[in-house]
């Protein structure tokens, strides 16, 4: 019996010595052939980070992610949020997101409510934040977004509409219009206000009564104020308009696909979208080297053009194509044409200009 126990415990030994050399040999094969990953993010653990789903996010997983889990280990896990769940998750203390990406209101929404960290500046190790704008206390820009005026080039072969004011000179430029609805984003105030002849530097605070009384000039033509960017784009893809207001990557989208629209740059207006820590967050330290990471130039230049939005590193542009910065609203020729919408005015004023809204559609 005793003879049996030691060559059982011997048997044992060798199957586990065995069993070592065998997982140790499935470890360096796993890495030779590329997949280091599978043993760094079992010792390094995983980010979890908001996103609004789609090609945003192939984009941010081919330009990106992969690369930061093939550098770190550090798995990067996408988990759809909006703002109010994000909002909820950090008053009930849950775990299950820690880095965010939102446009500046929500951002802000957020950080009013106490529901982010406030940044530690001196973890960025890869990224110069001196090569970012803008930063704050709470929360950095991650890309930009415009909103730019757009234009069916059969309808105006010669002479376009190059500004605001232009827009809204129905005898130069005939034809019927659409503009953006609140719904979508919030209703072009700062447009009607630089056809009344404010300059870009003075639009904020924005005078609500005299940006109303310029819609109002407009109103009778336009065909429909636009609620969601797709309804948009198929108005002026249709022709049911042949000018409108619309984000510059859906405009782009269409003339990529042989729509004969052209986007003018002067006036666009800019819409920043952040990138934050939530105060809950469990993996912090993840999210740092995630934020760290996907702001230096490389990231941003390999991810953002692929969705038509342009970086907030300035030395980015250094690792992207002239004639693709050229699509894009901060590229060095747009920035200085164009203007940064005021998310914190927004903020504070959206809800007494939805109720002005109402109003103006019914009047």
């Amino acid at each position: 019996m005793t003879k049996t126990t030691k060559q059982q415990k011997k048997q044992r030994s060798s199957v586990s010595r065995r069993s070592v050399i065998k997982g140790l040999a499935v470890g360096a094969g796993a890495a030779a052939f590329g997949f280091p990953n599978f043993v760094r993010a079992q010792k390094n653990g995983e980010v979890y980070v908001r996103t609004s789903g789609g090609s945003y996010q192939e984009a941010l997983r081919n330009g990106t992610w992969s690369a930061f889990e093939d550098k770190t280990g550090i798995r990067v896990v996408p988990v759809p949020a909006n703002t109010s769940k994000m909002l909820a998750m950090v008053q009930a203390g849950e775990g299950g997101l820690d880095l965010i990406a939102g446009n500046e209101p929500a951002t802000l929404t957020l950080q009013k409510a106490g529901a982010l960290e406030k940044l530690d500046k001196s973890r960025f190790e890869i990224t110069d934040l001196a090569d970012v704008a803008p930063v704050t206390d709470y929360y950095i820009g991650y890309s930009f977004f415009a909103e730019v005026l757009v234009y069916n080039k059969e309808t105006f072969p010669d002479r376009h509409p190059g500004s605001w004011k232009d827009f809204w000179d129905v005898e130069t430029f005939p034809g019927p219009r659409s503009l953006q609805d609140a719904k979508a984003i919030a209703p072009n105030l700062e447009f009607a206000l630089l056809a009344d002849g404010v300059s870009r530097e003075n639009l904020y605070p924005i005078d609500v009564d005299r940006a109303f009384r310029k819609l109002s000039e407009i109103k009778p033509h336009i065909v429909k104020f636009f609620d969601t960017g797709a309804l948009g784009a198929s108005m002026i893809a249709e022709k049911t308009v042949v000018l409108t207001s619309l984000w510059a990557n859906r405009a782009q989208v269409l003339m990529d696909k042989g729509a004969p629209l052209g986007i003018e740059w002067n006036e666009a207006m800019r819409m920043l979208e952040a990138s934050a820590i939530l105060k809950s967050a469990k993996n912090r330290d993840n999210a740092y080297r995630l934020l760290d990471f996907e702001l230096s130039p490389e990231p941003q230049a390999n991810t953002l053009p692929k969705v038509l939005l342009s970086p907030t590193n300035r030395k980015a542009f250094n690792y992207i194509d002239e004639k693709v910065a050229a699509n894009l609203p901060t590229s060095p020729s747009n920035r200085k044409i164009g203007f940064d919408n005021s998310g914190a005015w927004w903020v504070d004023n959206r809800a007494a200009v939805l109720e002005r809204w109402q109003e103006f559609l019914l009047g």
